[in-house]
């Protein structure tokens, strides 16, 4: 649906501002949202012509604000600088921020990351074969060949803790960030 034309009209709110203005807080939309609102309801309108989100005050978090603060020069140029690091928008980033995740997470660390678990996964691959294959050993009573995994498998609790560490912190990462296209690419062409 295309955004209908402004109208503008002054209304005069005879006292009715600061009220008007706690209901906008609450409900966290603007005070013209407010009154477009009980507009539409007072005159028993279907709304058309109005959006989703002016109509019903809750949704207006769904959807996109642009917002503009004021900054020093040398803050406007770290959040640039770590937004292009982490390969985001300003935007983006700074949603991540107040969502609390890491201030910098640069695109080569998520790769890297990525890097990582898939190694680990890998790794821990093989040791589900090691482990089948030590199940069949054993109950085939061949011993002396189980022994040859003992050292193996007597870091196995660590090496299983450790992968789950570090898939733990890269779905942290990636949950709330987008990964670089080549990473993508990459991931799309694997067999």
């Amino acid at each position: 649906m295309s955004a209908p034309a402004r109208e503008y009209f002054t209304v005069d709110l005879r006292g009715l501002r600061a009220v008007l203005a706690r209901r906008a807080a609450q409900v966290g939309v603007t005070e013209s949202e407010v009154l477009r609102s009980a507009l539409v309801e007072a005159l028993g309108t279907d709304a058309a012509g109005v959006s989703n989100a002016e109509r019903d005050p809750t949704q207006v978090h769904a959807r996109q604000v642009k917002l503009s603060v004021r900054v020093g020069w040398p803050v406007a140029c770290r959040l640039d600088q770590d937004a292009r690091a982490a390969g985001l928008s300003r935007g983006s980033y700074l949603a991540r921020l107040i969502r609390g995740a890491s201030p910098v997470a640069s695109s080569a660390d998520r790769v890297a990351a990525c890097a990582a678990l898939n190694k680990s996964a890998e790794e821990l691959a093989v040791m589900s074969r090691d482990i089948n294959h030590l199940t069949q050993l054993l109950r085939q009573g061949s011993v002396q060949a189980a022994k040859s995994y003992t050292t193996r498998h007597e870091r196995l609790d660590h090496d299983v803790r450790a992968h789950l560490a570090l898939a733990a912190a890269v779905l942290d990462d990636l949950s709330s960030m987008r990964l670089p296209a080549s990473t993508a690419t990459n991931r799309g062409s694997r067999p």
